[in-house]
């Protein structure tokens, strides 16, 4: 991660200096992420100010530099794991990789069988990926899960 970041001005809270949770992207390496942070358009009101380009304009080409301090959050796994089910909730379930080279990859996948589609390809990819490297991170977001998505109706009915 550099330490450059990137935003666009509707994603900018009302008030400056106020701790938001801000989308950004890491201008280095383009990663897209979501943070919590105060944003400033003077570095002297961070405690620990990076540089942050706010972009604006019907096709983002306007630039203004901004700064962003990022708090640090002492969530744990479950804590973050339930705030980030219930903004799924909210948000489209779309996963843009942006990278074209993914597509192709992805594509060719899908077009000689290996996968029903792209999506298919991503999706069992991603999982047999995380599967590998963060197991306990998938078991702890399974238990999580099932909780947030308890029934009351189908709890009632199995307690009669």
């Amino acid at each position: 991660m550099s330490n450059t970041y990137i935003t666009a001005e509707k994603h900018l809270p009302n008030a400056p200096g106020t701790e938001t949770v801000l989308q950004v992207r890491d201008a280095e390496t383009k990663e897209i992420f979501h943070s919590r942070a105060r944003v400033a358009k003077d570095p002297g009101q961070l405690e620990q100010p990076e540089p942050l380009s706010v972009v604006k304009g019907p096709h983002e080409t306007t630039k203004e530099q901004w700064y962003i301090e990022f708090v640090d959050e002492t969530e744990d796994v479950e804590d973050r794991l339930e705030r980030l089910l219930e903004d799924q909730q909210e948000r489209s379930n779309i996963v843009n990789t942006r990278s074209s080279d993914l597509n192709v990859l992805l594509g060719y996948l899908a077009d000689v069988g290996e996968y029903d589609s792209m999506a298919d390809a991503a999706r069992a990819l991603l999982f047999a990926g995380l599967a590998e490297e963060h197991p306990s991170l998938l078991e702890t977001y399974a238990d999580c899960k099932a909780e947030f998505e308890t029934d009351p109706l189908q709890e009632v009915l199995e307690t009669e």
